[in-house]
């Protein structure tokens, strides 16, 4: 299987994001900080969307029901080492 998607900048704008017909708008200035998700966040949903996706593919593996799944994950950028 071949994934594939293109990213590009505009200097003191947005950053998009192509996969197959979505457009992902994500922040890389101040002014779009409040109001997109930065990379970071979005590596955090694709690392959740992840989970997620398995959850589901291997509860007809493994034959299993659910009705509702959910996952939260927060980072830490206090500065402590852990």
């Amino acid at each position: 299987m071949k994934y594939s998607v293109k990213a590009e900048s505009k200097a003191k704008n947005e950053a998009l994001i192509n996969v197959k017909e979505s457009n992902i708008g994500f922040g890389i200035t101040p002014e779009t900080a409040n109001t997109l998700p930065n990379p970071s966040e979005l590596f955090l949903g694709a690392f959740s969307v992840c989970i997620l996706k398995n959850v589901e593919r291997f509860s007809s593996m493994m034959k299993f029901e659910y009705s509702h799944a959910e996952i939260e994950v927060t980072s830490n950028l206090d500065g402590q080492n852990y």
